[in-house]
């Protein structure tokens, strides 16, 4: 028997593709994450593909951030530390909230729509520094 909860977790996995509209552009982050999910529906294995997603979004926000930086003169680079010390503690309190309010639901569905938020919140700032370092880019370009 099909639980409704699954189709809600499947859809939540969904997101990122959806909020890119039609663009065939996803990220190959996104996209080994939706591989990886068909490969194993279950809460755990949810849960795990997640876990490998937020590793490679860490890795990719701090690879934007180092590369953003060697773009940058000094003033610059000092703002861009301030932004992401703040971000840093806006990170650590939103995950406290997140794992607050999904602590508190009941059902296996909340374990990894809890780790899908925390992907979420750092896939947004690797990509908000992607694109500042393309703006960047394209600016220093001929």
């Amino acid at each position: 028997m099909n639980k409704p909860w699954k189709y809600a977790v499947s859809i939540l996995f969904l997101l990122p593709i959806i909020a890119q509209g039609q663009e065939t552009n996803v990220h190959p982050i996104d996209k080994a994450l939706d591989v990886c999910t068909e490969k194993d529906p279950s809460t755990a294995g949810m849960v795990h593909c997640t876990d490998i997603a937020y590793k490679k979004w860490d890795a990719e926000l701090n690879k934007n951030y180092l590369a953003l930086m060697g773009k940058l003169k000094p003033e610059e680079k000092a703002t861009l530390k301030a932004a992401q010390l703040a971000w840093v503690r806006y990170r650590d309190a939103e995950f406290k909230i997140i794992d607050s309010v999904y602590g508190m639901l009941q059902g296996t569905m909340y374990i990894p729509m809890r780790v899908a938020r925390r992907v979420e919140i750092v896939r947004e700032r690797a990509s908000s520094l992607a694109t500042y370092l393309e703006l960047i880019n394209e600016e220093s370009d001929p």
